[in-house]
Parts: structure tokens; C-alpha cells; sequence
């Protein structure tokens, strides 16, 4: 081990102890010089050290397994021993976890209507579904009567369509909870699935959202190449981050996977190419790594991200490890997967509105070119909405179907009246039904005007496939000048 690795060892086994304070009963076991073990009654962390390389840095890997499924660890990650303070982090990270794990609770879900009636039946249909993806939730249902009164002893409440108009008064009442109101097409249809993805988003956008998200996404466009591409995609919530990764190799998908973090850093990237590389795959041997990111992306820099992210300028971190950094935001490269997922369109139009979001962002496809803008303001819609005045109006819009209706037709108005795509692709939960758009575009657009709607449930695939296809156009533009 370097000494780097063993001061850190050290350092885990003492900082290990002081969880005895926080979880009873837990015990610091280390068997070995490369393996660190926390013990709890309903979770085991593991600490463990790779050398992948004699004299570089160890890859240290941190998961937690619950006692009761060790198939599914429920905290993973991995990263380079090159950075003692980081490190500490990420073990305090884990320790947190731990904690929570070892005194988690099951997440209640309160659904109310008026009655109660038609919400029991769903709450089954939404328990059924989350047993299935081994989700530790239980639903209940009351009328919303009684709902107001003990909202505070949950932790979301899901609105039926019928109490809608009551919702305000729930949010005055109780203003830390997620307040969801279902769509009236999801609960008259009693699509249960549906209906607790959209919550999971509500809540935070996450990799147990992530995980039901649909996966269908056919390419049909050219992508035939003999490379080997990294592409990774950031989701950030509320208190978190989520970062999907793909490797592709020679167009073939060989590595799929997700890392979950707390906060946001520039260390996280990182992280995430340290996962790879303990899976077979060495960052130094890509041709490309292809980075999807939400913010303002000009060039090879990010802006119009939190104050702590940090982000480097990727084109120079790319050189310290020899290879090809390409950065797009990710609503353009949810554009390209669209524009590679069919071959009927060659002017399209994406717009990524989440649940509780009062400003969604645009990708452009505009004759089969993706347009960024100077300074990669296109499709940057905060600039706009912010202009109007009415940000609180909004933020309370973005929490209804009826309210997201409205802002999403808003932002569509000013992208076809400037750009007139052939095809709006839609990733907006709270905004179902195309049909109801349509009208609602309608009203307000010559005759015949309202362009093709689809409504997009798999939009981090897209992402992921766009960013793909962004980085091979990259490759092979640069190929071509070279030669």
C-alpha cells in the first residue's frame, strides 16, 4: 500500500470508532491490511483498497449492505487514493449513510381525496408497485378532511385530482413536505407505476426514479465507429447528485452504472471515472469522455452551477489524463438522442420541464445541427422567465398539472414562434397528455401550426445516447481536419 493509503486506513479505524456514539451496538472489524469493515445490526459498510498499478495510487471502494438484501448494496462508489482530504469526505459520507441506514424508517406516503375511497384502492395498486422495486414504502389513504390535520407524520402526500383546489391550504399547513398532486389521466387510469415515478421525482431526482424510467431508445442514425467512449450524465437535486455512466465500444454498450452523491463537487467526475476504472477500464485508453451537465456550457466550461461545484475548465483536465473531454449541456444532448432515435425529423425541438421546476431547459435541433448559440445560451429559458416578473407565481405552478400546463405552453410558445420545429419532445411528468398541450398551443397559433407533440418517459436515456452521438460527430469532425 502507498502511504497515502495506509495514513487513511489509519485514520478510518479511529474515525470508524466514533459511530459507537452515534449507532449502538456497531463494531469496527479489519481483517486485513486492505479490507475495513463497520458492522451494524442492519447494515454493513465495507472500506476495501485496489492497486491496480504497482506505485500508482489504490482505488478505494465504499458501499454499505443492508443485512437483509446483500444483492442490492444501497450506498457504492470508488475513487482515487490521491487526495487524503477528499477522502476523509467520502468515508464521512459513507459514515452518515451508515447511520442513516442503521435507523432508517419506512418512507409513509399519505394519499387523500375526498372520501378516501378511490385512494385506498390506488395506495394498494402503489404499494404492490413499490414491493416490486424492493422500495421500503407504505401508502395510506385518508380524506383530505383528516389529511390536513396529520400531513406532519408523513413524508409526502400525493393529492387525488378531486381535492386539487385544497392543495395550497396543504402547503400552507405543512410547507417541508413534498405536496404531489396526481394528474387526473394517471389516477383515472390507475397507472400506479407511473404515479410513483413521478412522486420518486417530486421528491428528489434520484436513481430509484432513475431506475424506472424506460429504456427503449433504438439508434438509427450512423454511429458505427471504432472508438471507445466514456459518457456520463449529472442529475442534481435538491440535496444530491446522480451521475449515470456508459461505456460504448465500438457502438456496443459494454458498462452501465449509476454513482449517488451528497452535494455537488468537481471531485465527483472524478469519482466516477475511479468506478470505471475498478470495472476494467482504464480512463488513459478512451477516445473520448463525453460529459452531459445542466448549466450554461461554453466550450469546455460549465457556469450557472452551485457555488461549491468547482467546475474545472474539462478540455485541460482531459490533458492530465490524456484524453478527449467533450462537454454539452444535457438538455441538448437529450436533443441529439432524440434527433438519433428516428429518422423523420430533421428539425426538433426538446423541452425538460421536472416536477416542482419553474424553469425547464430547451435542446435545438435545427436541419440536423445542433444549435448552442454563442456562449451556449441557447435554450438557456431562466434568462427569459426571470425577465417576466412573476418567479413566486411560477415556483407555485411548477407543483400542479394545471399550473405546469401553463408553463410549459408558455415556454413552448416562444420556441416555435422563433425556431417552428417540426416535433416538441416533452419530458415534463406533470405534463402527460399531449393532447391537452396540443389544445392548449392551439389556442394560441394559427391553424395547422401546432407542430407533432411526444411526450419523452425515457429522458436520461436520451442523454446518455445524445451525448454518445455528440462525442462520435466530435471524433470524427476532428478526424476529418486532421487529415
Amino acid at each position: 500500500m502507498t502511504q497515502l493509503a495506509i495514513e487513511f486506513r489509519t485514520w478510518i479505524i479511529s474515525r470508524a470508532v466514533m459511530l459507537s456514539h452515534v449507532v449502538p451496538g456497531c463494531k469496527v472489524e479489519s481483517p486485513d491490511s486492505e479490507h475495513v469493515r463497520i458492522v451494524t445490526d442492519k447494515a454493513v459498510a465495507n472500506v476495501e483498497f485496489y492497486e491496480l498499478e504497482p506505485g500508482e495510487p489504490e482505488v478505494v471502494a465504499l458501499n454499505i449492505v443492508p443485512a437483509d438484501d446483500p444483492d442490492n448494496p444501497t450506498f457504492f462508489l470508488h475513487f482515487e487514493m490521491d487526495d487524503l482530504d477528499h477522502a476523509k469526505e467520502l468515508f464521512d459520507e459513507l459514515c452518515e449513510a451508515l447511520a442513516q441506514t442503521a435507523t432508517a424508517k419506512a418512507t409513509r406516503i399519505l394519499l387523500s381525496c375526498t372520501s378516501g375511497l378511490t385512494t385506498s384502492f390506488f395506495a394498494k395498486k402503489l404499494a404492490e408497485v413499490a414491493e416490486t422495486l424492493s422500495l421500503d414504502y407504505s401508502f395510506e389513504a385518508l380524506p383530505i378532511v383528516q389529511a390536513l390535520e396529520v400531513a406532519g407524520e408523513y413524508d409526502a402526500i400525493m393529492l387525488a385530482p378531486q381535492v386539487h383546489a385544497r392543495r395550497n391550504e396543504m402547503v400552507e399547513r405543512h410547507p417541508d413536505l413534498v405536496v404531489f398532486e396526481i394528474p387526473g389521466a394517471v389516477f383515472g387510469s390507475y397507472d400506479a407505476g407511473t404515479a410513483l415515478r413521478m412522486l420518486l421525482n417530486a421528491m428528489s431526482e434520484n436513481a430509484l426514479a432513475a431506475r424506472m424510467e424506460q429504456t427503449d431508445t433504438r439508434i438509427v442514425r450512423r454511429l458505427d465507429n471504432d472508438k471507445r467512449i466514456l459518457v456520463i450524465s449529472a442529475t442534481y437535486g435538491s440535496r444530491d447528485s446522480l451521475y449515470s455512466y456508459r461505456l460504448y465500444d465500438c457502438g456496443e454498450v459494454k458498462l452501465d452504472g449509476l454513482v449517488e452523491k451528497p452535494g455537488r463537487s468537481y471531485c465527483d467526475v472524478k469519482d466516477v471515472l475511479a468506478t470505471v476504472r475498478l470495472q476494467g477500464v482504464d480512463p488513459h485508453e478512451l477516445d473520448a469522455i463525453g460529459l452531459a451537465l445542466p448549466g450554461v456550457v461554453d466550450g469546455s466550461t460549465v457556469h450557472m452551477v452551485a457555488d461549491d461545484f468547482g467546475m474545472p475548465d474539462f478540455a485541460k483536465y482531459g490533458e492530465t489524463l490524456g484524453v478527449r473531454f467533450f462537454v454539452d449541456n444535457n438538455a441538448n444532448a437529450a436533443a441529439a438522442g432524440c434527433y438519433v432515435s428516428q429518422d423523420e425529423f430533421e428539425n426538433l425541438l426538446v423541452q425538460r420541464q421536472p416536477t416542482g421546476y419553474s424553469v425547464g431547459g430547451q435542446g435545438l435541433i435545427i436541419d440536423g445541427r445542433l444549435v448552442r448559440g454563442n456562449h451556449g445560451l441557447a435554450g438557456e429559458l431562466g434568462y427569459f422567465v426571470r425577465t417576466l416578473g412573476r418567479t413566486q407565481e411560477f415556483r407555485e405552478q411548477a407543483w400542479t398539472s394545471e399550473g405546469m400546463l401553463a408553463l410549459v405552453t408558455l415556454q413552448l410558445m416562444m420556441a416555435i414562434v422563433t425556431t417552428s420545429p417540426e416535433v416538441i419532445y416533452v419530458s415534463a411528468d406533470l405534463v402527460p397528455d399531449m393532447d391537452a398541450l396540443h389544445d392548449e398551443l392551439a389556442k394560441r397559433l394559427p391553424e395547422g401550426a401546432v407542430p407533432t407533440l411526444r411526450s419523452v418517459c425515457d429522458y436520461h436515456e436520451r442523454v446518455l445516447v445524445g451525448e454518445y452521438a455528440l462525442c462520435v460527430n466530435a471524433l470524427r469532425k476532428e478526424g476529418t481536419s486532421e487529415s
